[in-house]
């Protein structure tokens, strides 16, 4: 390869990664409570506080609303609750006195304590080293509260009532049972219920209360935080039933070496590009047992053979027979678009309704570009993401070709017998939007049923998640047109198939096996065989011929490789390729022969060998550098072998 080129390619690629390195490193805080020079700002933790009572007996009356209450953090120190080193206590005021005897029992609400109740206005330091130990369930006031729990039935959870785990909590686990009993009794005061809180109780928990008033306070703020956050994104969200999610791709990506034209038909060199696809997905739920999606996406880069993509590999049928620019559709990778969509403009992709029928039956309705992996259980890979950026680099390597036979509206089904075994069914119309019917001059249209359609079936065997195996079978019919969508295969296997027919137009039965088996948890094997048996479809009173199309290959999985989330991928097979296409008797003459394929010079196994590698660098970020090894491109040896190189950046949000 051209030293110029390499470094093109290399460099674009480092550009790609810098920026992702970078957006990686960025990382919000979203509260700082630390000023310059490592001082502490202030901030506000509202607690509850009511003036204190010290009437023997309670009334409801005597309960006043809540005041609020400014703790600087310059004074209290909050950490982290699931750090187990606390912060300090204040120092116990004048009013929370241990020494509590019956005749002067305070209020409940007494016992929140203010910044203005304390002797000094200030949370002291620590005094005590049991102030930085756990509660143990031998101490004083793990027994005090265990009494409390039971007795006013503070923490549900337990069907009996009662207080379990001996086990040492946290002051802050603690503080939150505290927490849990101060608001109970509360509630028994308030509603005026005699005689039901002892004042040994009250004293107790007055005294429970002084030795963690430090935590309670931290938890309050912590509690009051999270309800202003909670009400901020109830009145910010964007629907109460649609989510949003996304996908960008970044790709830098070049045919390393086989752009060549041996057949003289016009294929020109091709150039480093820098590739982007967006996908947004709208996931709007009405049930809760059922999934709207509708998916917008555009991107700037057509599958190959396409007009501007890339061209290698050209056809020697279309080329030297007919004088057609023919080129090999191969090598397509996820990122493409789609032939419909122009570079650059947003489009309606997917669009789909997805529900649920009792236990056993699961339904999905498409109204734009359906696929059958959308309403399939597995299509039994370890790396298939929707032609998404987290899987494998090319189209051919994501599953079995037999599901990219039928494409558009339509809908499928699965029914599971058992855990282990389901049945699912399917049918899609490519264009079931047009009314038009089918005619020598257009190729296009149909409707719903009498236009290109697909209709599989498949028998899924799962008897556990590391075991899978399937048998499907497709019955398609097309007008003239590609046999599996976005051309995966060879030109032959596409559109030199239509010589089977004096109308071009022919029908298709496949028959695909494909398994996976995960070893282990870091390495699966999955793999495919698909038999496809091409009939023309002659005008009345004419005869048509018939072509044979085989695919197959093998994957190696890493899940997890090098770190957690990362995934290395190795594939080797034959795309969808053909070895007879019977010409119909009245194109014979006119092309020479009775079997296309006979007109391949050297004709030889089109084997398609990919690597990848998939690097996590965050939660939504990941580099993913990959090979892939075309030869004998569109089944002939006088084609060079093709590499393509790419370095494709994903953020998912």
């Amino acid at each position: 390869m051209p030293k110029i080129l390499w470094n093109s390619f290399v460099g674009a690629a480092f550009g790609v990664s810098i920026c992702a390195l970078s957006a990686s490193a960025d990382i919000t805080t979203p509260e700082v409570l630390m000023g310059e020079e490592g001082s502490v700002e202030s901030t506000e933790f509202p607690v509850s506080v009511s003036p204190l009572t010290e009437s023997k007996s309670l009334d409801v009356h005597e309960l006043s609303m809540p005041d609020s209450l400014t703790v600087s953090s310059t004074e209290l120190e909050i950490t982290n609750p699931e750090v187990e080193t606390p912060v300090a206590p204040a120092a116990p005021s004048e009013v929370f006195s241990p020494e509590v005897t019956p005749d002067n029992v305070p209020s409940v609400d007494s016992l929140y304590l203010s910044e203005a109740e304390s002797p000094n206005g200030a949370m002291e330091q620590v005094t005590s080293v049991s102030q930085l130990s756990d509660v143990q369930p031998t101490d004083w006031a793990y027994e005090a509260l265990r009494s409390l729990v039971e007795r006013y039935g503070c923490i549900a959870g337990y069907p009996d009532g009662t207080f379990r785990g001996n086990r040492a909590m946290t002051r802050y686990e603690f503080a939150a049972g505290l927490n849990a009993c101060m608001n109970q009794i509360e509630r028994l005061i308030s509603g005026n219920t005699t005689n039901v809180v002892g004042k040994e109780d009250l004293a107790t928990l007055q005294r429970l209360v002084d030795e963690f008033r430090t935590e309670l306070v931290a938890l309050q703020g912590r509690v009051d935080t999270l309800e202003a956050r909670t009400t901020q994104l109830e009145t910010q969200q964007f629907s109460t039933t649609t989510k949003l999610s996304g996908e960008a791709i970044f790709a830098i990506t070049d045919v390393l070496s086989g752009d060549s034209d041996p057949f003289n038909v016009g294929i020109t060199r091709n150039n480093t590009v820098f590739a982007n696809r967006v996908r947004l997905n709208l996931l709007t739920s009405f049930t809760g047992n059922d999934v709207l999606q509708t998916r917008l996406e555009s991107g700037n880069l057509p599958h190959p053979q396409r007009p501007g993509a890339f061209r290698y590999g050209a056809d020697p049928i279309l080329g030297s027979v007919l004088g057609i620019l023919g080129s090999s559709p191969e090598g397509g990778q996820t990122f493409n678009i789609w032939a419909s969509e122009q570079p650059g403009s947003v489009a309606l992709g997917l669009l789909s309704y997805k529900f649920s029928v009792g236990q056993n039956l699961r339904v999905a309705v498409f109204g734009n570009l359906g696929e059958h992996p959308d309403y399939l259980p597995t299509t039994f890979s370890t790396w298939a993401d929707d032609d998404g950026g987290t899987g494998s680099i090319s189209t051919f390597a994501q599953y079995s070709p037999i599901y990219r036979i039928g494409v558009g509206a339509g809908a499928g089904l699965t029914y599971s017998f058992s855990p282990s075994v389901s049945l699912s069914l399917g049918y899609l119309a490519a264009e079931a939007n047009i009314p038009e019917s089918l005619s020598a001059a257009n190729n296009r249209g149909g409707g719903l049923f009498n236009g290109r359609y697909g209709a599989l079936a498949q028998l899924t065997f799962q008897p556990n998640d590391n075991i899978a195996l399937g048998l499907t079978y497709n019955h398609s019919y097309s007008p003239g047109l590609p046999l599996f969508l976005n051309d995966v295969g060879t030109t032959s296997a596409n559109v030199n198939i239509t010589l089977a027919s004096p109308s071009f137009r022919y029908s298709a039965d496949s028959f695909g096996v494909a398994g996976m088996w995960r070893v282990t948890p870091g390495f699966a094997v999955n793999g495919w065989f698909v038999y496809t048996n091409v009939k023309g479809q002659p005008p009345t009173g004419q005869e048509a011929g018939s072509a044979d199309v085989f695919s197959y290959a093998v994957s190696l999985a890493f899940p997890d490789l090098g770190r957690r989330g990362n995934l290395g991928g190795i594939v080797v097979g034959v795309p969808p390729y053909a070895t007879r296409i019977g010409i119909a008797p009245s194109l014979q003459d006119f092309v020479g022969t009775n079997d296309a394929v006979k007109l391949i010079p050297n004709r030889a196994i089109p084997f398609h060998i990919e690597a990848f590698y998939k690097y996590q660098l965050t939660d939504n970020i990941s580099i993913t550098p990959g090979v892939i090894w075309l030869t004998a491109p569109n089944q002939t040896t006088t084609n060079s072998d093709v590499v393509i190189g790419t370095i494709r950046t994903t953020f998912t949000f």
